[in-house]
């Protein structure tokens, strides 16, 4: 990352490497963890208010700069995703969903596993199902939807709501720690 996604970029590793180190051993995470982890979270969500539309920003340009030179960039980067998660993922989302095959969620996961083997299956099941009309729709709302969620949290940084919200998540979690049996 360069630019105005540098800082964004290093401080959410330096946040990884911290959750990795601060629930590490832990089956399952305790109240008392996750408030002691509040600070963390509170830090990187303030540096997320203050660089987040800038480094958003360069991100769209840059991939539309990819897109101008290149037309089949979004289809490029969709296969090369997919094979990052048959290479890396698609073993352990396997397992999960094994592991849950006695569940509703189970069930309907290894049905659309069945089904959805690549992003083209998507598509393909997009193309055959979805009309025209409904397609325009789901665009239309997409970008609705993406223009609320950044007036949201436009909001929400100008409220300084992060220190607030980490403070209550604290207090109550800290509360429930004394209260539940480890």
């Amino acid at each position: 990352f360069k630019g105005k996604c540098q800082l964004a970029g290093q401080t959410s590793n330096v946040y990884g490497f911290r959750a990795e180190e601060h629930y590490a051993g832990s089956e399952v995470v305790s109240y008392g963890q996750l408030a002691g982890d509040i600070d963390n979270i509170a830090a990187l969500g303030k540096l997320t208010c203050s660089k987040a539309a800038g480094c958003f920003n360069q991100i769209a340009k840059a991939v539309k700069k990819c897109v101008k030179s290149n037309p089949d960039f979004v289809r490029d980067t969709i296969a090369a995703a997919e094979a990052a998660y048959k290479l890396s993922a698609q073993a352990d989302v396997e397992a999960f969903v094994a592991s849950k095959s006695d569940t509703l969620f189970g069930e309907l996961a290894n049905m659309a596993m069945g089904e959805f083997n690549s992003a083209s299956d998507i598509e393909n099941f997009v193309n055959e199902y979805v009309s025209g009309n409904l397609k325009a729709q789901v665009a239309s709302d997409a970008s609705a939807a993406i223009a609320e969620a950044k007036e949201l949290a436009i909001q929400w940084c100008a409220g300084d709501c992060t220190d607030e919200s980490a403070a209550f998540r604290k207090v109550s979690l800290q509360r429930n720690a004394r209260w539940t049996v480890s």
